[in-house]
């Protein structure tokens, strides 16, 4: 009796790990997320410049070390918790920017609102390139939002 009682116990607390790895696999797809755009981004060149995260979303901001142009993320991890991981996957919602430093970005930012207005853009479907504008630091903007797989097919 003794026997199957601890072998009862060695079966529940290796279930205890794997839950407990599987939790933290999923806490931690949020850093390895902004860790892989940081590396990623270092290695082309750029020099991070900016990074702020609230309790959902991280933003990241870089300049290109000799051609200035600007490249901004923003990252949310979809999958919260095991339960959502397992069920969707691990998913990330990105926006990527590209900016260029502009001369006069308030009369291209006016040139565009015109376009903007039109309705012909539409704002956040993925794939749907958006423009935008930081009249103070006079960089111009253009931006796509994408839905990621975190994971590779295999990792399911």
């Amino acid at each position: 009796m003794s026997e199957h009682l601890d072998q009862v116990f060695g079966r529940l607390v290796n279930r205890s790990w794997q839950r407990f790895n599987e939790e933290l696999h999923t806490s931690q797809m949020d850093d390895l997320l902004v860790g892989a755009v940081i590396t990623a981004a270092v290695a082309q060149g750029n020099t991070l410049i900016d990074l702020n995260s609230d309790s959902n979303h991280h933003y990241l901001r870089f300049q290109h070390r000799e051609r200035k142009y600007r490249l901004m993320f923003q990252l949310t991890h979809l999958a919260g918790t095991v339960t959502a991981a397992k069920t969707l996957g691990q998913h990330a919602a990105v926006t990527m920017a590209y900016g260029e430093h502009v001369q006069d970005a308030r009369t291209v930012w006016q040139a565009l609102k015109s376009e903007v207005k039109s309705g012909f853009l539409d704002v956040g479907e993925p794939g749907v390139f958006t423009v935008d504008a930081d009249l103070a630091t006079g960089y111009v903007y253009v931006q796509v939002p994408l839905l990621l797989d975190l994971e590779r097919p295999q990792d399911r």
